[in-house]
Protein backbone atom coordinates (compact mmCIF):
# COMPACT_ATOMS: atom_id res chain seq x y z
CA UNK A 1 0.00 0.00 0.00
CA UNK A 2 1.36 3.39 -1.00
CA UNK A 3 1.77 6.16 1.59
CA UNK A 4 -0.87 8.50 0.07
CA UNK A 5 -3.41 5.69 0.22
CA UNK A 6 -2.36 4.79 3.79
CA UNK A 7 -2.58 8.40 4.91
CA UNK A 8 -6.02 8.70 3.35
CA UNK A 9 -7.14 5.76 5.48
CA UNK A 10 -5.60 7.29 8.64
CA UNK A 11 -7.50 10.51 7.99
CA UNK A 12 -10.71 8.53 8.30
CA UNK A 13 -9.86 7.64 11.92
CA UNK A 14 -11.59 9.68 14.64
CA UNK A 15 -8.60 9.38 16.93
CA UNK A 16 -5.52 11.59 16.50
CA UNK A 17 -2.64 9.78 14.78
CA UNK A 18 0.90 10.98 14.08
CA UNK A 19 3.55 9.27 11.94
CA UNK A 20 7.24 10.14 12.31
CA UNK A 21 10.53 8.90 10.87
CA UNK A 22 13.66 8.35 12.98
CA UNK A 23 16.45 10.91 12.59
CA UNK A 24 19.71 9.06 13.23
CA UNK A 25 23.32 9.90 13.70
CA UNK A 26 24.98 6.63 12.94
CA UNK A 27 23.14 3.98 14.95
CA UNK A 28 21.75 6.46 17.47
CA UNK A 29 18.23 7.90 17.08
CA UNK A 30 18.49 11.62 17.86
CA UNK A 31 14.98 12.72 16.95
CA UNK A 32 12.00 11.99 14.76
CA UNK A 33 10.94 13.88 11.68
CA UNK A 34 7.25 14.58 11.25
CA UNK A 35 5.85 12.56 8.31
CA UNK A 36 2.08 12.77 8.76
CA UNK A 37 -0.67 14.13 11.00
CA UNK A 38 -4.20 12.93 10.37
CA UNK A 39 -7.10 15.41 10.38
CA UNK A 40 -8.24 14.36 13.86
CA UNK A 41 -4.81 15.19 15.27
CA UNK A 42 -4.89 18.67 13.78
CA UNK A 43 -8.42 19.33 15.09
CA UNK A 44 -8.21 17.82 18.56
CA UNK A 45 -4.61 18.43 19.57
CA UNK A 46 -2.93 21.52 18.11
CA UNK A 47 -3.10 22.65 14.46
CA UNK A 48 0.19 24.55 14.82
CA UNK A 49 2.06 21.28 15.16
CA UNK A 50 1.64 20.68 11.40
CA UNK A 51 4.25 23.39 10.73
CA UNK A 52 6.84 21.60 12.85
CA UNK A 53 9.52 19.46 11.23
CA UNK A 54 10.90 17.53 14.17
CA UNK A 55 9.31 15.58 17.01
CA UNK A 56 11.38 17.49 19.58
CA UNK A 57 9.87 20.77 18.38
CA UNK A 58 6.31 19.98 19.40
CA UNK A 59 6.39 17.18 22.00
CA UNK A 60 6.34 19.62 24.92
CA UNK A 61 3.32 21.34 23.40
CA UNK A 62 1.43 18.12 24.04
CA UNK A 63 2.62 17.72 27.63
CA UNK A 64 5.83 18.10 29.58
CA UNK A 65 4.75 15.27 31.88
CA UNK A 66 5.19 12.49 29.33
CA UNK A 67 8.60 10.97 28.55
CA UNK A 68 7.98 11.22 24.80
CA UNK A 69 11.46 10.36 23.52
CA UNK A 70 11.81 7.49 25.98
CA UNK A 71 8.48 6.06 24.83
CA UNK A 72 9.48 6.51 21.19
CA UNK A 73 12.83 4.80 21.74
CA UNK A 74 11.15 1.81 23.42
CA UNK A 75 8.62 1.58 20.59
CA UNK A 76 11.35 1.56 17.91
CA UNK A 77 13.29 -1.11 19.80
CA UNK A 78 10.20 -3.28 20.41
CA UNK A 79 10.55 -2.92 24.20
CA UNK A 80 7.44 -3.17 26.37
CA UNK A 81 5.92 0.28 26.25
CA UNK A 82 2.63 0.76 28.14
CA UNK A 83 0.36 3.69 27.21
CA UNK A 84 0.49 6.87 29.27
CA UNK A 85 -2.24 9.40 30.10
CA UNK A 86 -1.74 13.14 30.05
CA UNK A 87 -3.82 16.30 30.23
CA UNK A 88 -3.71 18.75 27.33
CA UNK A 89 -3.98 22.38 28.40
CA UNK A 90 -4.63 23.35 24.78
CA UNK A 91 -7.43 20.86 24.18
CA UNK A 92 -8.66 20.85 27.79
CA UNK A 93 -8.91 17.09 27.52
CA UNK A 94 -7.27 13.93 28.77
CA UNK A 95 -5.50 11.69 26.23
CA UNK A 96 -4.09 8.18 26.34
CA UNK A 97 -0.96 8.03 24.17
CA UNK A 98 0.34 4.81 22.61
CA UNK A 99 3.43 4.34 20.38
CA UNK A 100 4.29 1.53 17.98
CA UNK A 101 6.87 0.83 15.30
CA UNK A 102 5.51 0.02 11.83
CA UNK A 103 6.94 -2.69 9.59
CA UNK A 104 8.60 0.01 7.50
CA UNK A 105 10.34 1.44 10.56
CA UNK A 106 8.10 4.46 11.12
CA UNK A 107 6.96 5.62 14.56
CA UNK A 108 3.16 5.61 14.86
CA UNK A 109 1.78 7.75 17.70
CA UNK A 110 -1.94 7.34 18.43
CA UNK A 111 -3.95 9.41 20.89
CA UNK A 112 -7.28 8.50 22.43
CA UNK A 113 -9.50 11.08 24.11
CA UNK A 114 -10.28 9.51 27.49
CA UNK A 115 -11.72 12.57 29.22
CA UNK A 116 -15.07 10.91 29.95
CA UNK A 117 -13.40 7.77 31.30
CA UNK A 118 -10.95 9.85 33.32
CA UNK A 119 -13.73 11.95 34.84
CA UNK A 120 -15.66 8.82 35.73
CA UNK A 121 -12.54 7.35 37.32
CA UNK A 122 -11.95 10.54 39.30
CA UNK A 123 -15.57 10.55 40.42
CA UNK A 124 -15.29 6.90 41.43
CA UNK A 125 -12.12 7.55 43.40
CA UNK A 126 -13.68 10.60 44.97
CA UNK A 127 -16.73 8.61 46.05
CA UNK A 128 -14.42 5.98 47.51
CA UNK A 129 -12.85 8.62 49.73
CA UNK A 130 -15.78 10.97 50.38
CA UNK A 131 -18.84 10.45 52.56
CA UNK A 132 -21.89 11.18 50.41
CA UNK A 133 -24.14 12.36 53.24
CA UNK A 134 -21.81 14.85 54.90
CA UNK A 135 -19.29 15.61 52.17
CA UNK A 136 -16.43 14.94 54.60
CA UNK A 137 -13.52 12.64 53.76
CA UNK A 138 -14.43 9.15 54.90
CA UNK A 139 -12.72 6.38 56.84
CA UNK A 140 -10.86 5.16 53.74
CA UNK A 141 -9.37 8.62 53.28
CA UNK A 142 -8.42 8.82 56.95
CA UNK A 143 -6.75 5.40 56.84
CA UNK A 144 -4.81 6.55 53.75
CA UNK A 145 -3.73 9.91 55.14
CA UNK A 146 -3.20 9.32 58.86
CA UNK A 147 -0.01 7.20 58.57
CA UNK A 148 1.47 9.87 56.28
CA UNK A 149 0.50 12.54 58.79
CA UNK A 150 2.32 10.58 61.51
CA UNK A 151 5.41 10.33 59.29
CA UNK A 152 5.38 14.09 58.69
CA UNK A 153 5.01 14.80 62.40
CA UNK A 154 7.88 12.44 63.16
CA UNK A 155 10.12 14.04 60.53
CA UNK A 156 9.35 17.60 61.70
CA UNK A 157 9.29 16.79 65.41
CA UNK A 158 5.71 18.04 65.77
CA UNK A 159 2.91 16.95 68.07
CA UNK A 160 -0.45 15.84 66.79
CA UNK A 161 -3.65 14.53 68.31
CA UNK A 162 -6.74 12.70 67.17
CA UNK A 163 -10.18 13.37 68.54
CA UNK A 164 -12.69 10.55 68.09
CA UNK A 165 -16.28 11.81 68.38
CA UNK A 166 -19.42 9.73 68.83
CA UNK A 167 -22.93 11.20 68.78
CA UNK A 168 -24.74 10.30 71.99
CA UNK A 169 -27.92 8.19 71.77
CA UNK A 170 -27.92 8.19 67.96
CA UNK A 171 -29.79 4.89 67.73
CA UNK A 172 -32.57 6.23 69.93
CA UNK A 173 -32.80 9.35 67.77
CA UNK A 174 -33.18 7.23 64.63
CA UNK A 175 -35.70 4.91 66.32
CA UNK A 176 -37.84 7.67 67.82
CA UNK A 177 -37.53 10.48 65.25
CA UNK A 178 -36.63 8.62 62.07
CA UNK A 179 -33.53 8.29 59.92
CA UNK A 180 -34.11 11.66 58.23
CA UNK A 181 -33.74 13.42 61.55
CA UNK A 182 -30.67 11.31 62.27
CA UNK A 183 -29.16 12.25 58.90
CA UNK A 184 -29.82 15.90 59.63
CA UNK A 185 -27.86 15.63 62.88
CA UNK A 186 -24.97 13.96 61.06
CA UNK A 187 -24.94 16.81 58.54
CA UNK A 188 -25.02 19.37 61.35
CA UNK A 189 -22.04 17.69 62.99
CA UNK A 190 -20.17 17.84 59.69
CA UNK A 191 -20.99 21.54 59.31
CA UNK A 192 -19.62 22.27 62.77
CA UNK A 193 -16.43 20.33 62.10
CA UNK A 194 -16.02 22.02 58.72
CA UNK A 195 -15.71 25.32 60.56
CA UNK A 196 -12.47 24.01 62.04
CA UNK A 197 -11.08 22.51 58.83
CA UNK A 198 -7.87 24.49 58.46
CA UNK A 199 -4.30 23.75 57.53
CA UNK A 200 -3.78 21.99 60.85
CA UNK A 201 -7.22 20.55 61.65
CA UNK A 202 -8.83 17.90 59.43
CA UNK A 203 -12.20 16.22 60.01
CA UNK A 204 -13.43 12.86 58.68
CA UNK A 205 -16.59 10.82 59.00
CA UNK A 206 -15.19 7.66 60.57
CA UNK A 207 -18.30 5.51 61.03
CA UNK A 208 -22.09 5.55 61.23
CA UNK A 209 -22.23 8.08 64.06
CA UNK A 210 -18.49 8.58 64.57
CA UNK A 211 -16.23 11.37 63.37
CA UNK A 212 -12.49 11.75 63.76
CA UNK A 213 -10.45 14.94 63.80
CA UNK A 214 -6.69 15.21 63.24
CA UNK A 215 -5.14 18.19 65.02
CA UNK A 216 -1.58 19.02 63.92
CA UNK A 217 1.30 21.26 65.01
CA UNK A 218 -0.03 22.62 68.32
CA UNK A 219 2.50 24.19 70.64
CA UNK A 220 1.49 22.57 73.91
CA UNK A 221 -1.15 20.44 75.60
CA UNK A 222 -2.74 23.66 76.84
CA UNK A 223 -3.15 24.78 73.21
CA UNK A 224 -4.67 21.41 72.35
CA UNK A 225 -7.10 21.71 75.28
CA UNK A 226 -8.15 25.15 74.04
CA UNK A 227 -8.81 23.71 70.56
CA UNK A 228 -10.82 20.71 71.79
CA UNK A 229 -12.74 22.86 74.28
CA UNK A 230 -13.70 25.21 71.45
CA UNK A 231 -14.87 22.27 69.33
CA UNK A 232 -16.92 20.91 72.22
CA UNK A 233 -18.50 24.29 72.95
CA UNK A 234 -19.57 24.55 69.31
CA UNK A 235 -21.62 21.39 69.74
CA UNK A 236 -23.07 22.64 73.03
CA UNK A 237 -24.27 25.81 71.27
CA UNK A 238 -26.07 23.65 68.69
CA UNK A 239 -27.52 21.38 71.42
CA UNK A 240 -25.83 18.32 69.90
CA UNK A 241 -24.65 15.89 72.57
CA UNK A 242 -21.40 14.12 71.79
CA UNK A 243 -18.75 12.09 73.58
CA UNK A 244 -15.11 12.24 72.54
CA UNK A 245 -11.78 10.60 73.24
CA UNK A 246 -8.40 12.23 72.57
CA UNK A 247 -4.97 10.64 72.15
CA UNK A 248 -1.71 12.49 71.56
CA UNK A 249 1.37 11.75 69.43
CA UNK A 250 4.05 10.99 70.53
CA UNK A 251 3.11 11.03 74.25
CA UNK A 252 0.56 8.21 74.09
CA UNK A 253 2.08 6.31 71.17
CA UNK A 254 3.93 6.70 67.88
CA UNK A 255 1.85 4.02 66.15
CA UNK A 256 -1.30 5.06 64.19
CA UNK A 257 -3.25 1.98 65.27
CA UNK A 258 -2.49 2.61 68.95
CA UNK A 259 -3.53 6.25 68.75
CA UNK A 260 -6.87 5.30 67.22
CA UNK A 261 -7.42 2.56 69.79
CA UNK A 262 -6.47 4.84 72.68
CA UNK A 263 -8.83 7.58 71.46
CA UNK A 264 -11.58 4.96 71.26
CA UNK A 265 -10.87 3.79 74.82
CA UNK A 266 -11.01 7.40 76.06
CA UNK A 267 -14.26 7.96 74.19
CA UNK A 268 -15.86 4.96 75.89
CA UNK A 269 -14.69 6.30 79.24
CA UNK A 270 -16.48 9.55 78.34
CA UNK A 271 -19.63 7.53 77.62
CA UNK A 272 -19.35 5.70 80.91
CA UNK A 273 -18.84 8.97 82.78
CA UNK A 274 -22.24 10.27 81.73
CA UNK A 275 -21.71 11.13 78.05
CA UNK A 276 -21.57 14.60 76.50
CA UNK A 277 -17.92 15.27 77.37
CA UNK A 278 -14.36 14.86 76.05
CA UNK A 279 -11.79 12.68 77.82
CA UNK A 280 -8.04 12.55 77.26
CA UNK A 281 -6.48 9.10 77.15
CA UNK A 282 -4.46 8.09 80.20
CA UNK A 283 -2.21 4.99 80.27
CA UNK A 284 -4.19 3.49 83.15
CA UNK A 285 -7.24 3.37 80.87
CA UNK A 286 -5.56 0.71 78.76
CA UNK A 287 -4.99 -1.50 81.79
CA UNK A 288 -8.64 -1.15 82.77
CA UNK A 289 -9.69 -1.82 79.17
CA UNK A 290 -7.59 -5.01 78.97
CA UNK A 291 -8.99 -6.13 82.32
CA UNK A 292 -12.49 -5.44 81.08
CA UNK A 293 -11.80 -7.32 77.84
CA UNK A 294 -10.52 -10.29 79.83
CA UNK A 295 -13.70 -10.34 81.91
CA UNK A 296 -15.86 -10.05 78.79
CA UNK A 297 -14.06 -13.05 77.26
CA UNK A 298 -14.58 -15.03 80.47
CA UNK A 299 -18.22 -13.96 80.59
CA UNK A 300 -18.72 -15.19 77.03
CA UNK A 301 -17.35 -18.56 78.04
CA UNK A 302 -19.53 -18.54 81.15
CA UNK A 303 -22.61 -17.95 78.99
CA UNK A 304 -21.65 -20.80 76.66
CA UNK A 305 -20.96 -23.20 79.53
CA UNK A 306 -23.85 -22.00 81.77
CA UNK A 307 -21.41 -21.29 84.59
CA UNK A 308 -23.66 -18.84 86.40
CA UNK A 309 -25.49 -19.64 89.60
CA UNK A 310 -28.82 -18.40 90.92
CA UNK A 311 -29.39 -17.69 94.60
CA UNK A 312 -32.55 -16.52 96.32
CA UNK A 313 -32.92 -13.84 99.01
CA UNK A 314 -36.08 -14.07 101.12
CA UNK A 315 -38.51 -11.21 101.62
CA UNK A 316 -40.73 -10.99 104.70
CA UNK A 317 -43.98 -9.22 105.51
CA UNK A 318 -43.20 -6.71 108.24
CA UNK A 319 -46.45 -7.03 110.22
CA UNK A 320 -46.98 -10.78 110.06
CA UNK A 321 -43.37 -11.88 109.77
CA UNK A 322 -44.45 -14.37 107.12
CA UNK A 323 -42.35 -15.21 104.07
CA UNK A 324 -43.51 -13.13 101.12
CA UNK A 325 -41.23 -14.74 98.57
CA UNK A 326 -37.69 -14.61 97.16
CA UNK A 327 -35.71 -12.37 94.86
CA UNK A 328 -33.73 -14.38 92.30
CA UNK A 329 -30.14 -13.12 92.17
CA UNK A 330 -27.43 -14.14 89.72
CA UNK A 331 -23.94 -15.04 90.92
CA UNK A 332 -20.75 -15.70 88.98
CA UNK A 333 -17.58 -17.28 90.30
CA UNK A 334 -14.59 -17.56 87.97
CA UNK A 335 -11.80 -20.07 88.65
CA UNK A 336 -9.15 -17.37 88.15
CA UNK A 337 -10.88 -14.16 89.27
CA UNK A 338 -13.01 -15.57 92.06
CA UNK A 339 -16.40 -14.03 92.89
CA UNK A 340 -17.34 -11.24 90.48
CA UNK A 341 -19.97 -8.82 91.71
CA UNK A 342 -23.17 -8.47 89.64
CA UNK A 343 -22.81 -4.70 90.04
CA UNK A 344 -19.64 -5.06 87.95
CA UNK A 345 -20.43 -7.72 85.35
CA UNK A 346 -24.11 -6.87 84.65
CA UNK A 347 -23.28 -3.39 83.23
CA UNK A 348 -20.57 -5.00 81.10
CA UNK A 349 -23.05 -7.59 79.88
CA UNK A 350 -25.50 -4.81 78.99
CA UNK A 351 -22.78 -2.93 77.15
CA UNK A 352 -21.71 -5.85 74.97
CA UNK A 353 -25.12 -7.51 74.45
CA UNK A 354 -24.48 -10.59 76.61
CA UNK A 355 -27.28 -9.46 78.92
CA UNK A 356 -29.78 -11.05 76.51
CA UNK A 357 -28.60 -14.69 76.90
CA UNK A 358 -27.79 -14.08 80.58
CA UNK A 359 -31.23 -12.57 81.18
CA UNK A 360 -32.89 -15.47 79.37
CA UNK A 361 -31.01 -17.92 81.62
CA UNK A 362 -32.07 -16.02 84.76
CA UNK A 363 -35.73 -16.01 83.70
CA UNK A 364 -35.78 -19.66 82.71
CA UNK A 365 -34.04 -20.72 85.93
CA UNK A 366 -36.40 -18.66 88.09
CA UNK A 367 -39.52 -20.02 86.34
CA UNK A 368 -38.27 -23.59 86.58
CA UNK A 369 -37.44 -23.15 90.29
CA UNK A 370 -40.86 -21.63 91.06
CA UNK A 371 -42.62 -24.44 89.23
CA UNK A 372 -40.65 -27.04 91.19
CA UNK A 373 -41.30 -25.36 94.54
CA UNK A 374 -45.01 -25.04 93.85
CA UNK A 375 -45.30 -28.73 92.99
CA UNK A 376 -43.05 -30.11 95.73
CA UNK A 377 -43.32 -27.63 98.61
CA UNK A 378 -46.77 -26.09 98.06
CA UNK A 379 -45.00 -22.73 97.76
CA UNK A 380 -47.49 -19.86 97.51
CA UNK A 381 -45.01 -17.02 97.52
CA UNK A 382 -43.54 -14.79 94.84
CA UNK A 383 -40.28 -15.02 92.97
CA UNK A 384 -38.97 -11.62 91.92
CA UNK A 385 -36.79 -11.44 88.80
CA UNK A 386 -34.69 -8.50 87.64
CA UNK A 387 -35.12 -7.44 84.01
CA UNK A 388 -32.58 -5.26 82.21
CA UNK A 389 -33.89 -2.31 80.16
CA UNK A 390 -32.10 -3.91 77.21
CA UNK A 391 -34.10 -7.11 77.68
CA UNK A 392 -37.32 -5.13 77.87
CA UNK A 393 -36.50 -3.42 74.56
CA UNK A 394 -36.25 -6.74 72.72
CA UNK A 395 -39.10 -7.19 70.23
CA UNK A 396 -39.70 -10.79 71.32
CA UNK A 397 -39.53 -10.18 75.09
CA UNK A 398 -43.28 -10.41 75.75
CA UNK A 399 -43.61 -13.45 73.53
CA UNK A 400 -40.64 -15.17 75.18
CA UNK A 401 -41.91 -14.62 78.73
CA UNK A 402 -45.39 -15.84 77.71
CA UNK A 403 -43.75 -19.02 76.38
CA UNK A 404 -42.10 -19.56 79.78
CA UNK A 405 -45.50 -19.35 81.49
CA UNK A 406 -46.79 -22.11 79.22
CA UNK A 407 -43.63 -24.19 79.50
CA UNK A 408 -43.74 -24.30 83.30
CA UNK A 409 -47.52 -23.91 83.74
CA UNK A 410 -47.17 -20.96 86.10
CA UNK A 411 -49.74 -18.39 87.13
CA UNK A 412 -48.08 -15.00 86.39
CA UNK A 413 -49.35 -13.51 89.69
CA UNK A 414 -46.50 -15.42 91.40
CA UNK A 415 -43.84 -13.70 89.27
CA UNK A 416 -42.72 -10.17 90.05
CA UNK A 417 -40.84 -8.39 87.27
CA UNK A 418 -38.28 -5.97 88.70
CA UNK A 419 -37.26 -3.13 86.43
CA UNK A 420 -34.56 -0.58 87.20
CA UNK A 421 -34.67 3.17 86.78
CA UNK A 422 -32.63 2.76 83.59
CA UNK A 423 -35.86 2.47 81.61
CA UNK A 424 -36.39 6.18 82.26
CA UNK A 425 -33.34 7.13 80.24
CA UNK A 426 -34.19 5.76 76.79
CA UNK A 427 -37.57 5.52 75.11
CA UNK A 428 -39.65 5.60 78.27
CA UNK A 429 -42.96 5.38 76.34
CA UNK A 430 -42.05 2.02 74.83
CA UNK A 431 -40.97 0.68 78.21
CA UNK A 432 -44.19 1.80 79.89
CA UNK A 433 -46.25 0.24 77.10
CA UNK A 434 -44.53 -3.12 77.57
CA UNK A 435 -44.84 -2.89 81.34
CA UNK A 436 -48.60 -2.33 80.98
CA UNK A 437 -48.83 -5.39 78.76
CA UNK A 438 -46.95 -7.41 81.38
CA UNK A 439 -49.36 -6.13 84.02
CA UNK A 440 -52.31 -7.11 81.79
CA UNK A 441 -50.82 -10.60 81.49
CA UNK A 442 -50.98 -10.89 85.28
CA UNK A 443 -47.39 -10.20 86.35
CA UNK A 444 -46.53 -8.00 89.30
CA UNK A 445 -44.26 -5.04 88.49
CA UNK A 446 -41.67 -3.65 90.88
CA UNK A 447 -39.39 -0.62 90.55
CA UNK A 448 -35.96 -1.45 91.94
CA UNK A 449 -33.42 0.89 93.62
CA UNK A 450 -35.83 3.79 93.93
CA UNK A 451 -34.12 7.07 94.76
CA UNK A 452 -30.67 6.34 93.31
CA UNK A 453 -31.14 7.50 89.74
CA UNK A 454 -33.61 9.38 87.60
CA UNK A 455 -37.00 8.61 89.11
CA UNK A 456 -39.27 10.99 91.00
CA UNK A 457 -42.53 10.56 92.84
CA UNK A 458 -44.29 12.73 90.27
CA UNK A 459 -44.12 10.21 87.47
CA UNK A 460 -44.58 7.02 89.48
CA UNK A 461 -48.25 7.42 88.58
CA UNK A 462 -47.32 6.82 84.96
CA UNK A 463 -45.78 3.43 85.69
CA UNK A 464 -48.00 0.36 86.12
CA UNK A 465 -46.33 -0.61 89.41
CA UNK A 466 -47.35 -2.90 92.25
CA UNK A 467 -44.27 -2.46 94.39
CA UNK A 468 -41.54 0.09 95.00
CA UNK A 469 -38.19 -0.99 96.46
CA UNK A 470 -36.43 1.59 98.62
CA UNK A 471 -32.71 1.44 98.00
CA UNK A 472 -30.26 0.28 100.66
CA UNK A 473 -28.55 3.70 100.60
CA UNK A 474 -31.65 5.17 102.31
CA UNK A 475 -31.90 2.37 104.86
CA UNK A 476 -28.22 2.54 105.93
CA UNK A 477 -28.63 5.86 107.74
CA UNK A 478 -32.30 5.62 108.59
CA UNK A 479 -31.48 5.58 112.32
CA UNK A 480 -29.05 8.50 112.10
CA UNK A 481 -29.25 11.13 114.84
CA UNK A 482 -30.10 13.94 112.42
CA UNK A 483 -33.23 12.07 111.35
CA UNK A 484 -32.94 13.23 107.72
CA UNK A 485 -32.97 9.78 106.09
CA UNK A 486 -35.72 8.64 108.41
CA UNK A 487 -37.88 11.60 107.44
CA UNK A 488 -37.26 11.03 103.72
CA UNK A 489 -37.95 7.30 103.98
CA UNK A 490 -41.11 7.83 106.00
CA UNK A 491 -42.37 10.35 103.45
CA UNK A 492 -41.67 7.98 100.56
CA UNK A 493 -43.46 5.09 102.26
CA UNK A 494 -46.45 7.27 103.16
CA UNK A 495 -46.86 8.77 99.68
CA UNK A 496 -46.30 5.50 97.85
CA UNK A 497 -48.77 3.70 100.10
CA UNK A 498 -51.40 6.36 99.31
CA UNK A 499 -50.78 5.55 95.64
CA UNK A 500 -51.72 1.94 96.35
CA UNK A 501 -48.23 0.50 96.09
CA UNK A 502 -46.44 -1.88 98.42
CA UNK A 503 -42.99 -0.90 99.65
CA UNK A 504 -39.96 -3.13 100.08
CA UNK A 505 -36.99 -1.86 102.11
CA UNK A 506 -33.70 -3.33 100.86
CA UNK A 507 -30.55 -3.88 102.89
CA UNK A 508 -32.13 -4.16 106.33
CA UNK A 509 -29.33 -5.44 108.57
CA UNK A 510 -30.11 -4.07 112.05
CA UNK A 511 -33.01 -4.58 114.39
CA UNK A 512 -33.42 -0.83 115.01
CA UNK A 513 -33.76 -0.31 111.23
CA UNK A 514 -36.44 -2.99 111.17
CA UNK A 515 -38.31 -1.46 114.11
CA UNK A 516 -38.31 1.98 112.53
CA UNK A 517 -39.53 0.63 109.19
CA UNK A 518 -42.31 -1.22 111.00
CA UNK A 519 -43.26 2.06 112.65
CA UNK A 520 -43.34 3.73 109.21
CA UNK A 521 -45.73 0.98 108.01
CA UNK A 522 -43.27 -0.37 105.43
CA UNK A 523 -44.85 -3.51 104.06
CA UNK A 524 -41.93 -5.80 103.24
CA UNK A 525 -38.28 -6.01 104.19
CA UNK A 526 -35.33 -7.70 102.53
CA UNK A 527 -31.85 -7.89 104.02
CA UNK A 528 -29.30 -9.84 106.02
CA UNK A 529 -31.18 -9.31 109.30
CA UNK A 530 -34.01 -11.62 108.25
CA UNK A 531 -32.48 -13.55 105.38
CA UNK A 532 -29.35 -13.71 103.27
CA UNK A 533 -29.17 -14.94 99.66
CA UNK A 534 -29.23 -18.76 99.74
CA UNK A 535 -28.68 -21.47 97.20
CA UNK A 536 -31.62 -23.49 96.01
CA UNK A 537 -31.06 -26.52 98.23
CA UNK A 538 -30.89 -24.36 101.38
CA UNK A 539 -34.11 -22.60 100.34
CA UNK A 540 -35.77 -25.97 99.88
CA UNK A 541 -34.73 -27.08 103.38
CA UNK A 542 -36.36 -23.94 104.72
CA UNK A 543 -39.51 -24.45 102.63
CA UNK A 544 -39.66 -28.03 103.90
CA UNK A 545 -40.07 -26.68 107.44
CA UNK A 546 -36.49 -26.45 108.72
CA UNK A 547 -36.41 -22.82 109.89
CA UNK A 548 -32.88 -23.30 111.16
CA UNK A 549 -31.79 -23.58 107.53
CA UNK A 550 -32.48 -19.89 107.07
CA UNK A 551 -29.25 -17.92 106.84
CA UNK A 552 -29.69 -14.62 108.68
CA UNK A 553 -28.08 -12.36 111.23
CA UNK A 554 -31.14 -12.93 113.39
CA UNK A 555 -30.53 -16.68 113.34
CA UNK A 556 -26.87 -15.98 114.10
CA UNK A 557 -25.87 -18.21 111.24
CA UNK A 558 -23.66 -15.46 109.89
CA UNK A 559 -22.02 -13.06 112.35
Amino acid sequence: MQEPELFSILNAFASPILVAKPVREGSITKDFGLVFLNDAFKKQVDPSISSCKLYSEFKDKLSVNVAWLDMADKAMNKIENPPQIYYSEISKAWFRVSMHCSESGLLVVSLENVTTLHDQDVELKQSAYTDRLTGLPNRNKFNLEFPKTIETASFCGNKLAILLIDIDNMKNINDSKGNKEGDKILQNVAEILNQFNKNRIYAYRYGDDEFIVIIERFDSIDTLINITDTIFESFVLQDIKISGGISVYPENSEEPEDLIRFADIAMHVAKKNGKNNFVYFQPDMQRVFIQKLNILNKMTQAVLSSSFKQVYQPQFDVKSGQLRGFEALIRWTDSELGNISPSFFIPLAEECGLIIPIGNWVLNTAFETLSYWQKNYDFKGIISVNISPIQLKQETFLEDIADLLKKYNINPKYIEIEITEGIMIENMNDAISKMKLLKDMGFKISLDDFGTGYSSLSYLQMLPLDTLKIDKSFINDITGKDGIQATITNSIISMVTQMGLDTIAEGVEKIDQYDLLKKFNCHIIQGFLKGMPMDRSTCEQYLAGNHNALLSLENEKIL
